[in-house]
């Protein structure tokens, strides 16, 4: 039985579900938020982290453009997130709840346990024993469903391999009960991180700081770096050749973040290729000089298996032909994620079933509605539809407006917004440490 209903539920309360919660009340189209705020930022990505994004390019979105980072950071007296000065974890979180103080938007801290469909809508059952039906839903999950560890991995122990996700406490442990994996946990022991992307090199690099004995296993032969972005007073024909873009500097960048609609209108095969491949794994230009010379990198060498030898992990890797095996206490699979419909907890298995999908991703229409009428999936899970900027914050702003106009425009038809219900208690996920 259901306790109340909706015109729009948001699953999610990160940066893409916030940022369209605060286009919803703008035009007072009722909605109800479910999720707690920043989590994935809060809580799975380690202590001591900057942003890989510059501050320009990392704002939540709300209908003004009156809320970015830089006022933030201006208001409180943080001298960052300008040109060549990084976002420290800490700033950003404090930034997404000055965002919900702002724009005063209505978050309830209780996550969805099963959407389900019922006639032209839904039912969402909730993890506080309520249920919920709604008109029009929209999912902003994240990346956090999305987890991938590679297939050699994982018939580790989960106190022996942990995801880079884990790095920073709440869901997996040192192998010390009860304790929370952070930067400082593996002080004095000896670390194998897989990958080459921001993650591995900046676990690898605080880990390193904090006395960890760290290697990096890279399958490429070099790392990317991205370089320091141009700044926007540079001569006009120097911008017009190389113009700055959120995601990084050049006429791809500048595509990637102002084409989405052009993206969409590419062949599906195309889409999803571009969608997987592009912007490979790089590292942040200030993270360079605290990896070289500093963090041992084990170029061109691919993860075979592992086993566990007494307190260690044997890994085998391959190199140039020949075998090699690596000891280390500790294994952080910093391998990213991978969109998957079927990963999706609480998707009913009939609602999963009528979901047409491009590869793992949900098939979705210019103004991000799936095969399923008034369904939405936004951020990561978008991207074969719209492209690599859905996987960054940088593609909050198109992907609020475009979904709000579409979910205003159903509303007018249904001549039914009823208000937002405010949350009966404020979290404490809201507070800053």
């Amino acid at each position: 039985m259901t306790s109340d209903s909706a015109d729009v539920v948001i699953i999610g309360a990160g940066p893409y579900g916030l940022s369209v919660a605060s286009h919803l009340a703008d035009r007072g189209i009722g909605y109800r938020l479910f999720g707690t705020p920043m989590h994935t930022w809060r809580h799975h990505m380690p202590e001591g982290m900057w942003l890989r994004s510059e501050g320009f390019a990392s704002n939540l979105s709300d209908p003004h453009d009156a809320f970015s980072l830089a006022r933030f950071c201006g208001d409180h007296g943080y001298d960052v997130g300008g040109w060549g000065v990084p976002v420290p974890l800490e700033v950003y979180c404090e930034y997404g709840e000055w965002f919900v103080e702002q724009t005063k938007v209505c978050v309830e801290d209780t996550h969805v346990l099963q959407l389900s469909r019922a006639g032209r809508g839904f039912v969402l059952d909730l993890a506080d024993g309520d249920s919920v039906a709604a008109r029009q839903v929209v999912v902003a999950v994240g990346l956090t469903h999305f987890r991938h560890v590679p297939a050699a991995l994982t018939g580790l122990p989960s106190e022996l391999c942990a995801h880079s996700s884990s790095v920073r406490g709440g869901i997996g442990t040192s192998g010390v009960a009860g304790e929370q994996l952070q930067p400082s946990t593996f002080a004095g022991r000896e670390v194998v991180v897989i990958g080459a992307g921001q993650s591995a090199l900046e676990n690898a690099a605080l880990m390193h700081e904090h006395g960890a004995h760290v290697r990096v296993v890279a399958r490429g032969g070099s790392v990317t770096w991205n370089p320091l972005p141009h700044p926007l007073d540079r001569p006009t024909w120097q911008q017009l050749r190389r113009p700055v873009g959120g995601l990084c500097t050049g006429m791809r960048c500048w595509m990637a973040e102002h084409g989405p609609l052009a993206f969409h209108a590419l062949p599906n095969r195309t889409r999803l290729h571009l969608a997987t491949s592009s912007f490979g794994p790089s590292g942040a230009w200030w993270l360079r000089d605290r990896i070289e010379g500093k963090v041992q990198i084990l170029y061109g060498h691919e993860t075979r298996s592992a086993r566990v030898e007494g307190s260690q992990v044997s890994l085998e890797l391959a190199v140039d032909g020949e075998r090699r095996e690596i000891r280390a206490d500790q294994v952080i699979s910093a391998t990213g994620y991978r969109v998957d419909l079927d990963r999706i907890p609480f998707l009913d298995a009939d609602l999963r079933a009528s979901l047409r999908s491009e590869g793992a991703f949900p098939a979705l229409t210019r103004h991000f509605e799936a095969s399923v009428p008034n369904l939405y999936f936004v951020g990561a899970a978008a991207a074969a539809s719209f492209g690599p900027v859905a996987r960054f914050v940088l593609g909050a702003r198109f992907t609020a407006r475009t979904v709000t106009r579409q979910l205003a425009a159903r509303s007018r038809r249904t001549h039914a917004t009823p208000a937002a219900r405010p949350p009966t208690t404020r979290s404490d996920s809201l507070r800053t440490s």
